[in-house]
């Protein structure tokens, strides 16, 4: 068993096959929803310079973007939520105005807005790794891999096939542990690439406003990793 922190590097012998990749694999990764995938990246920024959550007030219906657990901006100009009323985690291309709506809330230009697959966590069933898949990948080291506002949002790195769309599920499996489960549905031979996707922690027990530490597990290609997370509940 490995202990560690992340893998932030590609396979020497995939490096430029990454490089040929054309975009028509695909990976999916949500329960009950499986016509909705994503295309294969090789660089899942694109420009972007933030990641945010995409969020609506309750009470005006204004759309804002949570940046981390404390600030909010206010996009000028995006008064309509861009994806109706889902709440997602997306990649962002921002400009601060240099104004604020108040302290903990500026003003920015949005030149760019793109969805992260966005899900909730999966229950704990019997034999897990048979239902859920134990395929291996690995979790990138990088800004777009990092848990805030009740969300864990990962790069993640494995080969791809096209053949078919990989499935990803994470299940609270102890008091302070979480398990990222990958079937890759077979399709198991090709070329590395990369994607993201966010998970809300929607299992991990109420830290009463305070940050708590939490585990999370996966199978990667060189055997069992993990990393610790810090993690505060939303309000």
């Amino acid at each position: 068993m490995k202990n560690t922190l992340f893998t932030n590097k590609l396979f020497k012998v995939f490096g430029l096959a990454l490089l040929l990749v054309a975009g028509a694999c695909t990976i999916q990764s949500c329960d009950n929803d499986d016509d909705d995938g994503y295309e294969l990246i090789i660089d899942p920024y694109l420009g972007a310079n933030a990641i945010v959550t995409v969020k609506t007030d309750s009470t005006g219906g204004q759309c804002y973007l949570q940046l981390n657990d404390s600030v909010r901006l206010l996009p000028t100009g995006l008064k309509q939520p861009p994806f109706g009323n889902k709440e997602v985690r997306a990649l962002a291309m921002i400009r601060f105005t240099g104004e604020q709506a108040d302290k903990n809330f500026p003003c920015v230009y949005v030149d760019r807005l793109d969805s992260i697959r966005t899900k909730m966590m999966s229950p704990a069933v019997d034999n897990m790794e048979k239902v859920y898949g134990n395929d291996p990948l690995e979790i990138v080291k990088d800004w777009s891999t990092v848990c805030e506002d009740g969300y864990l949002t990962l790069r993640i790195r494995t080969i791809f096939g096209g053949a078919t769309a990989h499935t990803l599920r994470l299940v609270r499996t102890g008091d302070d542990t979480v398990t990222l489960y990958h079937d890759a549905n077979g399709d198991t031979h090709g070329s590395v690439g990369d994607n993201l996707i966010a998970f809300r922690l929607n299992d991990l027990p109420n830290t009463g406003g305070k940050y708590k530490n939490f585990t999370l597990k996966w199978t990667s290609f060189a055997g069992e990793k993990r990393v610790t997370f810090k993690y505060k509940t939303r309000k």
